[in-house]
């Protein structure tokens, strides 16, 4: 039996993906150590009952599992799901502060066996700034089984939803963009609503915007929601356009849910999307001849909502298979 320790950040990330490989990859026994104290992942760590340690976050946790690595002489996989932290991208960090990040990015990098990208975006963009020679591509498990089983309203009208992050400024221009291209289809369409679930800074921005937007009462700013599977549930149709995902795990749960998808063309936006869904130009005009379609063209939108099902019934599968892959790779070196 080989025993592997996913020292994670995302909870929801590490618990599905141990969920899945135990089950359906029975040499392995997968723990899972997340959202604890420092002092539990290091004693998680010092029980030497692994033989792989994975972790998704390299400044701290990433310092845990390399000590351990070095430790134990045992294999190390970074997983890295975006590159702003490590980067500095949105200028959040001090000049020190920004120095230290580097540094253990580094010395965690050095240390690992084979560092997982969760997109070809996330890969070209971490590797503008870091040396990492061995790598894989391979995306993130997700809940399939709580998207997809949400209690619906019925509203009686046409209901396009986005699920966002409203504490980063490329997220809210995002939601901002698909206002901007709903103006001419509130004014064609009376039954067409548009919801936006997610909290943050820019929340209170957006209620500003909304203010003298002309189809406010057409809007619904939720801030964040708990169960948004209920939301999901309640959409016709899902619309997402951000400038900074790496990957975007909404556009997953959307697809889990069944909801055909419309999603812009910038950074790791249509990378999640895949084939399930429509990529078009991030831009007001792009985003309305999208959604426009998508509105009015039922068959087309039936056929969306089937190739979200479709893909989502195998995804976790192909994506827990790609991490097991990296793991035998790297325990035979």
């Amino acid at each position: 039996m080989v025993r592997v320790l996913l020292l994670h950040t995302n909870k929801s990330y590490a618990e599905t993906l141990a969920r899945i490989a135990s089950r359906d990859h029975p040499s392995y026994d997968v723990e899972v150590v997340s959202r604890v104290p420092v002092s539990h992942r290091v004693r998680a760590l010092r029980t030497r009952d692994f033989d792989l340690v994975q972790t998704d976050e390299l400044i701290v946790n990433g310092m845990l599992a390399t000590g351990a690595s070095v430790l134990f002489d045992v294999p190390l996989v970074a997983a890295i799901r975006g590159w702003a932290d490590y980067t500095n991208a949105h200028g959040q960090y001090g000049w020190f502060k920004d120095a230290s990040i580097r540094a253990r990015t580094r010395l965690a990098l050095r240390q690992a066996s084979e560092t997982i990208f969760i997109s070809d975006t996330a890969r070209k963009t971490f590797r503008a700034q870091y040396p990492v020679d061995r790598y894989s591509v391979v995306g993130r498990p997700v809940d399939v089984d709580r998207y997809g089983t949400g209690q619906a309203t019925e509203r009686g009208t046409f209901d396009l939803l986005t699920v966002t992050n409203l504490r980063y400024e490329e997220k809210y221009e995002g939601v901002l963009t698909v206002l901007r291209a709903l103006r001419p289809l509130f004014a064609e369409r009376p039954d067409l609503r548009y919801r936006v679930a997610g909290g943050g800074q820019y929340l209170d921005e957006l209620h500003a915007f909304l203010e003298d937007y002309e189809f406010a009462d057409r809007v619904k700013a939720l801030g964040f929601v708990d169960a948004v599977e209920d939301e999901f549930a309640s959409a016709d149709g899902f619309v997402y356009v951000s400038f900074l995902d790496a990957y975007p795990t909404v556009v997953l749960e959307a697809q889990a849910a069944g909801l055909p998808v419309v999603g812009g063309d910038a950074v790791g936006v249509p990378d999640v999307v895949g084939d399930a869904g429509d990529i078009c130009p991030p831009t007001p005009n792009g985003v309305r001849d999208a959604l426009d379609r998508l509105v009015t063209d039922d068959d087309h939108r039936e056929s969306l909502a089937a190739q979200s099902r479709e893909k989502m019934v195998t995804y976790n599968q192909k994506c827990v298979a790609g991490h097991v892959d990296v793991w035998d790779r790297v325990r035979q070196r």
